[in-house]
């Protein structure tokens, strides 16, 4: 099983921000740029979605062929990869670890899911932490297709290999979740 493909979701208009996230700093380091260079440490292949120019000589830069939104960027990402399974970042979610990546990685290697996710201690999945395998195709096409695009009600409808909050303790992962919003979000990272 193959699971050499990662995707950054970049195509946010950054309204609540006041830019694009695309060019969001944390600690005089641009957070995209930090999340390409530790995601080549794991995969062969990254990818970058947004509908906005990104000139990358280290990644492929899909826009959206189908609806709009994350799902439509997990989609384009999906058909584009060369791999069974995608793992998918948020490119405002700053504190990846490649440790937790490893694990979820095992934790579905010999397995037929559609998807690995992590339930937070607030009791809902995170999306933009995750694995998705091509298997989601189908069912992602469906809800593009109807304008459905609220990701939890796409999650509901796949077999999904839960990892539970718990796990982030182990890890000591307390902030591997928290993505920046606004600019109020900022100084208390940094």
């Amino acid at each position: 099983m193959v699971m050499g493909s990662a995707l950054i979701l970049a195509g946010g208009q950054g309204k609540r921000m006041g830019y694009d996230k695309k060019k969001l700093a944390l600690g005089g380091e641009v957070v995209i740029e930090s999340l390409i260079t530790r995601l080549k440490v794991l995969f062969p292949e990254v990818l970058v979605s947004s509908n906005n120019p990104f000139p990358h000589d280290q990644v492929v830069v899909l826009k959206d062929e189908l609806g709009s939104g994350p799902l439509a960027g997990i989609y384009r990402g999906l058909t584009y990869c060369r791999s069974d399974y995608l793992y998918v970042v948020a490119c405002d979610m700053p504190f990846i670890s490649l440790d937790y990546i490893r694990y979820m990685q095992e934790a579905i290697r010999e397995k037929s899911v559609d998807a690995c996710v992590t339930r937070r201690p607030d009791g809902f999945y995170e999306p933009f932490n995750a694995f998705f395998n091509k298997s989601c195709l189908p069912l992602l096409h469906e809800a593009l297709v109807n304008h459905t695009y609220k990701i939890s009600l796409f999650l509901d409808r796949l077999g999904l290999h839960i990892l539970d909050a718990s796990t982030l303790r182990e890890f000591k992962l307390e902030e591997l979740f928290f993505n920046i919003n606004t600019p109020a979000d900022l100084p208390q990272r940094i």
